[in-house]
């Protein structure tokens, strides 16, 4: 790989892993989501620098092409990371089901009780209408 591009990936692969470090500084991504993101800035970041590790790996795995083993790794990653919002999103759905119930149930239940104070108001006034027409 010609010094250009390797230096080229690894301020990329730097970029990101400060870029997340930020995101997590800022509270705008939760350390359980960049933990996946951190390790993909990572193994690029070490693929970059020690250019042997993909003929090597390629070769103890029985790849025949290289830089396919990347492309298998970097769709691994990117389904791993799909699967991990998928998963997030399948319980906040969940979560968001149940907090619309609940909220329709103590609605409910405060406009049954409106409905009891503003009847008992009623009849108290009625009454003390009644109590003041004896007098």
């Amino acid at each position: 790989m010609p010094l250009k591009a390797k230096l080229i990936i690894i301020f990329l692969s730097l970029g990101l892993v400060l870029l997340v470090l930020n995101l997590i500084r800022k509270r705008q991504l939760k350390i359980e989501h960049s933990i996946l993101w951190l390790i993909v800035s990572a193994t690029i970041l070490v693929a970059s620098i020690w250019q042997n590790l993909a003929d090597q790996l390629a070769l103890w795995l029985g790849v025949e092409y290289p830089p396919a083993l990347f492309l298998s790794v970097a769709i691994f990653f990117s389904l791993t990371i799909l699967m991990h919002f998928s998963i997030e999103l399948s319980k906040l759905k969940v979560q968001n089901k149940n907090l619309t119930q609940e909220l329709a149930i103590y609605k409910n239940l405060l406009d049954q009780l409106e409905k009891r104070i503003t009847k008992s108001n009623e009849n108290n006034a009625a009454h003390e209408r009644g109590s003041a027409s004896l007098e």
